[in-house]
């Protein structure tokens, strides 16, 4: 009897609910004292905005703001006697192929952070890293200043893009990447031309899982290129 009470309640599902929440996040910023456009930088897992915003601010216009979050969700990791704080913006099973907490809360803080930091609706550049980037397009749709995506080191999920885009969206992908295959990140781009989306995508030689100085004066490029 016990064993068949103790089976009924491994099957039972759990349910979900949802809330609206108050979030506190954190990050990086560079204020020019006039600033023409916006660049939302969106860091990799378990990672900090202090490292992408580290890593590309170098090949960034200075007359843009720049800003650099920190996820919502930390990931705490012990070394010795100390916690480290890496972020997360969404978690996710692989093995499973399920979302424990999807993108949409993401999403949501980080809107209402452009809102803060960006009353005047000045032009909005989203750079996203590996999970920064699958996130990337997804926030750009949220948001109607939206002029450009630049998605590094990340796939651009073609099956959950499902409305035309306002902007274009970029991709550059390391060819020594092991931890996102850059062939299935080609494929994912084209699919995304096929549906009529303008998806530009471009394999970086001696690039691996990570932003290069390679990487960081392509973006310069495409940033140059796009203008404000």
């Amino acid at each position: 009897m016990r064993c068949s009470s103790l089976k009924r309640l491994q099957e039972q599902n759990e349910e979900k609910w949802q809330f609206r929440a108050l979030a506190i996040m954190g990050g990086m910023v560079r204020s020019p004292k006039e600033p023409q456009e916006v660049i939302l930088l969106l860091h990799g897992l378990n990672e900090r905005g202090r490292r992408i915003y580290r890593k590309l601010l170098p090949y960034l216009p200075e007359n843009a703001l720049i800003i650099a979050p920190n996820a919502p969700f930390p990931l705490p990791r012990q070394k010795e006697n100390r916690m480290v704080l890496g972020y997360t913006w969404y978690f996710y099973d692989k093995f499973e192929r399920n979302y424990y907490i999807n993108k949409d809360m993401a999403r949501s803080w980080l809107g209402e952070l452009l809102k803060l930091k960006n009353p005047n609706k000045l032009p909005l550049t989203v750079i996203g890293f590996s999970q920064g980037g699958y996130l990337a397009p997804l926030l750009g749709s949220d948001v109607p200043e939206t002029k450009l995506v630049i998605g590094l080191g990340c796939e651009f999920r073609s099956q959950l893009i499902t409305k035309p885009l306002n902007f274009p969206l970029i991709g550059l992908h390391g060819k020594l990447d092991t931890i996102i295959n850059h062939e299935s990140s080609f494929r994912e781009a084209e699919e995304l031309k096929s549906k009529g989306i303008e998806c530009h995508w471009q394999l970086i030689e001696d690039a691996a899982h990570e932003i290069t100085p390679s990487m960081g004066k392509k973006v310069k490029e495409i940033l140059e290129a796009y203008g404000n």
